[in-house]
């Protein structure tokens, strides 16, 4: 999985820090979107705020990662995988778990779907939706 992450940051012209390798492979474990809050805790090494907001921001600049907002108020961060969300990282589906809280990406929405009134542009757009995920329906 390491070198997996040396070799994403490597692409993207990104050195690699102790604190960019720990937030990838962290991020790439989840599985699901994660707070600022839960990748400080799963980090190997207690970096300092401004070192992990640095990386976060590094990250979101060069496209490795997207922003979730859920609730209007907390923000999560999740991994672009062009496997699963296709090559438009914007435009893409999310699920909330109304029980454990957890933030999944699902996959990528066609602009098709919308109707849109003539002369709008989408520059972006997010969907989600909310529920029980699969393990906390069948608990």
């Amino acid at each position: 999985m390491q070198n997996r992450v040396r070799e994403i940051l490597s692409e993207s012209k990104l050195q690699k820090t102790p604190c960019r390798v720990d937030v990838l492979e962290t991020l790439q474990h989840a599985g699901v979107a994660l707070s600022e809050a839960d990748i400080k805790n799963q980090l190997h090494y207690d970096y300092d705020r401004a070192t992990l907001f640095r990386t976060l921001r590094t990250f979101l600049d060069n496209n490795l990662i997207h922003q979730v907002l859920v609730n209007k108020n907390e923000v999560k961060y999740a991994l672009n995988r062009p496997e699963i969300l296709g090559q438009n990282q914007s435009g893409h589906a999310h699920f909330h778990c109304d029980q454990c809280g957890g933030v999944f990406c699902l996959g990528a929405v066609s602009r098709a779907l919308l109707n849109l009134p003539e002369g709008f542009q989408i520059k972006s757009f997010e969907v989600m939706f909310n529920g029980l995920c699969s393990q906390c329906r069948n608990s």
